[in-house]
Order: structure tokens, then sequence, then C-alpha cells
């Protein structure tokens, strides 16, 4: 009995809502010291929840312990939200963990939050996530009405990317129930939003899916570009489960056009993955594609090793798909032995689940459902036309009457206002002139009031946290002196955070600076950029400096203090760079005088770079941001090994 069947592991559904579940955090390192410092409120509820939701991507047994302490919390503090959101998280854990009884009861729990609380988001995340469970343990009569609300609790939020979920979830039991067509409706209609969205989870996903649909048809190497496409996301989000699913994909990919040896290469990747994650799910069904390999190449005693492997955790989990896959196989290997009494047995098994499955009682409830979510849609789009044909027709008349009323009244003001023009007219210069004066007198009180602010927040700068910066630069040097006998490692981390510090003193001078001026001449703004090369120059004393400025340059033209400030911050980072990473000999900083602009060039003759091959960091970032800030044009131009340019040209403001 030959085989052309796609395997389980080839699709992967949301297993909830973008924002509580598949969300990672750039710096999780903060959040939990934020966490730790945060009173017991609903903020802090939030933050179990993101970091729970995190761990469950990148390291799932630590998790748990998040969620149920946001559960705690919630309650305590009569947070509904907060509990279903984290009921919400630890079900996607038990769910990741294949303990699909756990999963159900906390989502349940939180569906009955949800439902008295009467939450359209809540609907939408959670009886998606019920669906998915039923899709794993192949019980699509009841995955397919929960889809269809999450779908229309979807559209009420105009949630592209829940939207795109729903369609792709939709999509999967389509596959399932083998109606192809309507499976790629579903699916190209979410991979097309998630790719204008561009959304990571979404993008995996459809792109396993389109991956399945290649599988289908016979296109395996574009299969693997879809997968490899995933893979690469995967990797990059550090989503292991994601990475574990592509990987056992590829594989099935490289069996289908027997290359048994790639295959069992991404096999025994995913399964050393799985392990590592402890994915009952996807174990279960990596072992099964395993078997299935072996029985290609006629190793049957390998094959049923692997095969039972997985019908064991199939069974002990209920995972039905993964069960009518080891059933087929194992009929086909033990056919293949010439044990045909077997081989009639678990082709006995594997039918009668299949028509479990695929029974006519569940593609009737799974039409019936799809039939009445489109008659709905249906009804209220001609209930909605209906209302703006109505709308518009009583929008005619009202039009109507206040054309007659209007014309009428506009004669009577007209002989009215005839009467009274004259001596309004008088009223109103008078008054536009009171105006002009008060407006002038709340001008000049406001820009006293501007000053006195800025001035009492940079003495407040200078006088508290340059006091405690400086402190703490003592306080460090204290510890380095006072504990002699400490770690030269430590030593060194202490003088960097005494480096910084210092760093930051001086940032905190330059603020300081600017903000206690309306305005920055050309002048002040030399001053303060030589005052920065001579430091520099002491900090690096094997690089050159020269500073030259124009003769004909205006030392008396005015920046605003936000322009200074930029333009100062630019130059210094330029400086900064070139001192990192350019080893230059010699950085020449000029400025000139343009046509109606200023132009400084910050030139070094250090090794350069190939802008091509390198990514833009904060520093380059950082430069061009703050000249877009002032309407200024910053060119950053390199060669390797023929130094860097980059050139400012600032607008002259009319005078």
């Amino acid at each position: 009995m030959k085989r052309n069947n796609i395997l389980f592991g080839i699709f992967f559904t949301f297993i909830a809502s973008y924002a509580y579940s598949q969300q990672t955090v750039k710096n999780i390192d903060s959040l939990l010291i934020v966490l730790n410092e945060s009173p017991a409120d609903t903020s802090k509820v939030t933050l179990f929840r993101k970091i729970a939701a995190h761990y469950n991507v990148v390291h799932l047994d630590s998790a748990k312990g998040f969620a149920e302490e946001g559960i705690v919390l919630a309650k305590k503090l009569n947070y509904t939200d907060g509990q279903w959101e984290n009921l919400n998280v630890l079900g996607n854990y038990y769910e990741r963990k294949t303990d699909y009884e756990n999963a159900l009861i906390n989502y349940d729990a939180a569906m009955e939050l949800i439902e008295a609380a009467n939450s359209i988001k809540g609907i939408a995340v959670v009886k998606n996530n019920i669906a998915t469970i039923h899709i794993r343990k192949g019980e699509y009569q009841k995955a397919i009405p929960l889809l269809f609300e999450a779908l229309k609790a979807e559209e009420i939020l105009k949630n592209e990317n829940g939207i795109a979920q729903a369609y792709n979830n939709i999509g999967i039991v389509y596959y399932y129930m083998q109606d192809f067509d309507k499976t790629t409706d579903y699916l190209t209609k979410a991979l097309l939003i998630q790719e204008g969205l561009g959304n990571f989870d979404g993008l995996i996903n459809g792109y396993n899916n389109v991956g399945a649909i290649h599988i289908h048809q016979e296109k395996y190497k574009e299969a693997i570009k879809d997968y490899e496409k995933a893979l690469s996301i995967s990797t990059q989000i550090d989503d292991k489960i994601n990475q574990a699913i592509e990987l056992s994909n590829i594989g099935i990919c490289w069996t289908k056009l027997r290359d048994f040896e790639k295959a069992e290469k991404f096999y025994n990747r995913s399964l050393a993955l799985r392990d590592v994650i402890e994915d009952t799910n996807g174990k279960a069904n990596s072992l099964v594609n395993m078997g299935e390999l072996f029985i290609e190449q006629g190793e049957y005693t390998k094959a049923e090793s692997y095969l039972k492997g997985g019908l064991d955790l199939a069974n002990q989990y209920d995972l039905k798909k993964i069960k009518e896959t080891a059933f087929a196989a194992l009929s086909e290997l033990y056919e293949g032995k010439g044990d045909l009494k077997r081989s009639n047995s678990y082709l006995k098994n594997f039918i009668q689940l299949k028509d479990s499955i695929l029974n006519e009682d569940n593609a009737r409830i799974i039409a019936e459902v799809e039939t009445k979510y489109e008659s709905e849609k249906k009804e209220n789009e001609i209930l909605r036309q209906r209302a703006e044909l109505v709308e518009k027709d009583l929008e005619v008349r009202q039009k109507n009457t206040l054309i007659y009323g209007a014309f009428g009244l506009a004669i009577l003001l007209g002989l009215l206002g005839y009467l009274v023009y004259n001596q309004q007219k008088i009223k109103n210069n008078q008054v536009k002139k009171e105006g002009e004066l008060k407006s002038a007198l709340v001008k000049i009180e406001t820009q006293n009031k501007l000053q006195e602010q800025r001035l009492r927040i940079s003495r407040d700068l200078h006088d508290n946290i340059g006091s405690q910066l400086t402190f703490i630069i003592s306080s460090i040097d204290n510890l380095k002196y006072g504990f002699k006998d400490m770690g030269d490692k430590l030593s060194g981390k202490l003088s960097g955070i005494s480096d910084f510090t210092s760093q930051t003193i001086y940032e905190l001078r330059d603020t300081i600076w600017a903000m206690n001026k309306n305005n920055i001449t050309f002048e002040d703004l030399q001053a303060r950029i030589s005052n920065f090369i001579d430091t520099a120059k002491i900090a690096s004393e094997k690089t050159r400096f020269n500073f030259d400025i124009d003769s004909n340059i205006n030392v008396a033209y005015l920046f605003t203090s936000v322009e200074g400030m930029n333009i100062y911050r630019i130059i210094q980072e330029a400086v900064n760079n070139a001192l990192k990473y350019s080893e230059a000999s010699e950085i020449i900083v000029k400025i000139s005088d343009g046509e109606n602009s200023f132009i400084i060039s910050i030139n070094d003759n250090g090794k350069g770079f190939d802008k091509e091959k390198i990514k833009d960091g904060n520093g380059i970032l950082n430069m061009e941001k703050r000249g877009r800030e002032i309407g200024a044009n910053v060119e950053i131009n390199s060669l390797v090994s023929n130094g860097t340019t980059v050139r400012i040209e600032i607008p002259l403001k009319d005078s």
C-alpha cells in the first residue's frame, strides 16, 4: 500500500493572538528588573503576562511560574482582563507541552471571565486557541465553529493580524478535510495580509502552509524554499518550536525527492530541538517521519522502532492525525516484510480512524458553520446598504429644507447686516487693536515664563543630577581604593561605570548649555566644538586634529537651541566614530559657507568601510535623524582604505 499523504507536522497554527502569546521581548533582563521593582498593581499583572509569553517562545519551562503569579495578583486586584490574559498564556504553556487537558481547563476558565465581561478581544484570542487544540486532536467539527466565531470577533475589532490567523486556521481544517480549493483560498488570504503587516509569526505559518500546498502539488523544491524562509525567520526570533517544524518539513521534502541522507539529517535536527523544548506532539510527529524515511529505504527494523515510538506518544496524548499516519506507515511496513496479517490489521485501524475524522456528520457541521457565517455576513451587508440608502434619502430632504430656509434667512440677514455694518466696522477695528495688544503681552509673558522654566530645569539638572552623578563617581573610586584585593574583572567593571558616568556628566553639561539659551550664535557653537576637539586631542594622542573655519562665515548667525545642539551632536558623533573605528592618523573638521547654507565636513584618512556590507548602526542612524529634525542634509561617504567623509549641509533661514 503506497501512500501519498502529507504528514501532520507540515502545519502549525497560531496558538493565540500576536499580542498575547508568540511575542518575545527584546530586553527580557530589563523587564525582569522592572517587575521586581514594580508595586503590586495592574501594570505588574501585565508584566507577568508579557514575561510568561516571552518564555513560552524561548524557554518554555520558565513560563508557567510567571503566568500563575499573574493570575494570583489579578484575582487579588479583581482585574478581569489580567486574569483571562494570564490564564490564556498559561493555556499556551500547557498546549506547547502537549498537555491538552490542562490547556483546555485554563482556556475554559479564561472564557468564563471573557463572556462575563463581554470582551470581544478575549473571544477572538481564546476561542482561536481552543479551536487549535481541537485541530491538533482531529476534532474538526468542534474546531470550525470556534474559528468562525474568532473570525467574526476579529472583524469587529478590525484586527488584520487576527483575521489572518483565523483564515490560516480555517484553511488548515479544510486541508485536513481534503478540500484543497478552499484550503488554498483561505491560506492565500492569510499570507497576503501577513505579508502586508510584516508579522514574523504570521509569515512563518504562511510560508509553512504554502509549502504544504506545494508538497500536495509535488513541487518539492518550491516547498523547500518556502520552509527555508520560515526557518530563517524562526531562527531570527529564536522560536525553537517553529524551527523544529521547519526542519521536519524540509526533511519530508527531501524524503519525497529520495535524498534520504539529507532527509535524515533534517529529521535528527528536528528531534534534537523537540527533546530540548519537550514538545511531545512534535516529537511524535518527527518519530513517525523518521519511520517513513526508513520504510522508503527498506530498513524495516529501524522504521518499526521509530513508528511505534511515535504511535505510543500519539496514543498517550490522543493525537489522532499522528495516529492515522502511523497506522498507514505500519501497514505499509508489514506489507513490505510480508506479514500481511499485521499489515491488514494496521490498515483496518487506519481506515477506521480516518473515517471517524472525515465522517459525513463532521463535513456537514463544517459546511453549515461556514454557510451560516457567509449568510450572516451577507445579511449584515444588505442591512448596512439599506441603512445607507435611508440615510442618504434623509440627507437629501434635509438639504432641500436647509437650502430654502437658508435662502430666505440670507435675504433677512442681508437687510439687517446693511443697517449695522458701519457701526460694527468701527467696533471690529477697535477689538482688533485690543486683541493685537493682548496677544503681544501674552506672547511676551509666555516667553518669560518659558525662559524661567528652562533656567529652573537647567539649575535642577546641574545641582541635583550633576551632583548625584559626581557622587557616584566618587563612591566608585572609594570602592576601588578601599578594596584593593578585588579582582581585575570587577575593577574593570567599576572603571567602566565611572567612565560612563563621567561621559554622562559631559553630555548633561552640553544639554544645560543648550537649555540656557533661546538662541545659539555661530560663535557659541564654534567655541563648543573647539572645546570638544581639544578634549578629543587629549584622549587620542596618536591622531592629529584640524579645525578650520572659512573667514567669510557670519559668526553672528543665530541658531535655535535645538538646531545648535543637534549640529554639535552630529559633529561629536562623527568624530567619535572616526576615533573608535577608522584607525585614522588625521581628522579634519571644516566649516565653510555654501550657497544659502553652512557646510560642515568631518574627514578622516582611516580604513573606511563598505556601506553595502555593513548595517547602519545607532550612530549613523542618530546623525541622520538629527539632521532631519533641523532640516539639514547628512551624507556619509566611505571607501575601504580611503577614509570616511561626513558632510552636513544646513540651510540658512531668512533673516
